[in-house]
């Protein structure tokens, strides 16, 4: 199936960005979100204290891993107000996973298979580009950078354009993920129908079972339909959230965060993949069927997160919604 039109009116409602507002939602302070580089990550801060960390050189935590599982591109850190860490990277038994990354499991390419999702199958993988900007101004902060989804024979396949930005809010932290993914090549590219992939989410080894070293106790997963983890996999909620026990900064509980699939999205409300067994979540369209990216044509998605302490039934996460924030 092509997604031309469909992808089309997706990219001329999605472009636009959503300007910050005060509302009811606390402000973070002063200092408010704050954004750095130093050439190897993009942080991002509010009042000081940290969110999130885009890796734009490339990493390997140890030499004792393949070199194929090198990657940039993505983000880990990622914290939530009282400094639990709820991402990470190169996880115990799935390397390939890191932290919140966007990349495509099963496509087809010049009649070949391709894969930029699992390193390990060497046929794909995706990459930090180019910094293109960062910002910090109107209690936003945030940044744009371009990644390439790589073939290992062809090349760039996919030019990727994020745009990331940090609201002003003291509790929960607030952001939001724009992707704009282009073929760049002569060729079209067929994004098969597969359980995942597109967005992926790797929550804290905390919550990772075969993680001796870290593991605390199992991820929980809430949808906004009410669905637990068993029940959530392949629906098509406002929300996920994934949360659970873990150390913080300041003190040790309940931590996690929520993921709101733009309802604009191509073929929303997109499917949510739920894991049985490990901390990770992935917001998908193929779940039924695949598309096709024809050469120049530009996939576009946004997906909101919201990160808290505590359980999500005790947070009204409706006011976090793409409808309701920020206050208009």
């Amino acid at each position: 199936m092509k997604a031309g039109l469909g992808l089309a009116v997706a990219a001329m409602i999605l472009l636009g960005g959503c300007a910050p507002g005060s509302g009811d939602v606390p402000p973070s302070g002063d200092r408010g979100p704050a954004v750095e580089t130093d050439g190897a990550a993009v942080r991002i801060t509010v009042s000081g204290r940290p969110v999130l960390e885009y890796a734009m050189e490339e990493r390997l935590p140890s030499d004792t891993l393949p070199g194929y599982y090198r990657r940039s591109g993505y983000i880990d850190s990622v914290y939530s107000p009282e400094g639990h860490l709820l991402t990470d990277a190169f996880p115990a038994g799935h390397t390939h996973h890191h932290g919140i990354f966007t990349a495509w499991t099963s496509a087809t390419f010049r009649g070949e298979h391709l894969d930029f999702w699992n390193q390990h199958h060497e046929t794909g993988t995706a990459r930090h580009a180019e910094l293109l900007e960062i910002y910090d101004s109107a209690g936003v902060a945030g940044f744009r950078v371009r990644l390439e989804q790589v073939s290992l024979q062809y090349g760039p396949i996919l030019s990727e354009d994020w745009r990331v930005r940090v609201y002003d809010t003291a509790e929960p932290y607030v952001w939001d993920l724009r992707t704009a993914q282009t073929n760049v090549t002569g060729d079209t590219l067929y994004l098969n129908r597969y359980d995942y992939g597109g967005l992926g989410v790797r929550g804290s080894a905390d919550w990772n079972q075969v993680d001796s070293l870290r593991f605390r106790a199992p991820a929980k997963f809430l949808t906004s339909a009410g669905d637990f983890r068993a029940a959530a996999n392949h629906t098509r909620p406002e929300w996920v959230a994934m949360y659970g026990e873990t150390s913080g900064i300041r003190s040790e509980g309940t931590a996690g965060l929520a993921v709101f699939p733009h309802p604009e999205n191509f073929r929303a409300p997109e499917f949510v993949r739920v894991h049985p067994d490990m901390p990770y979540l992935s917001v998908t369209p193929v779940v039924e069927e695949g598309f096709s990216l024809p050469p120049g044509e530009t996939f576009v998605a946004r997906y909101r997160f919201v990160l808290f302490d505590g359980e999500p039934a005790g947070i009204d996460l409706s006011r976090y919604g793409w409808s309701a924030f920020p206050p208009r």
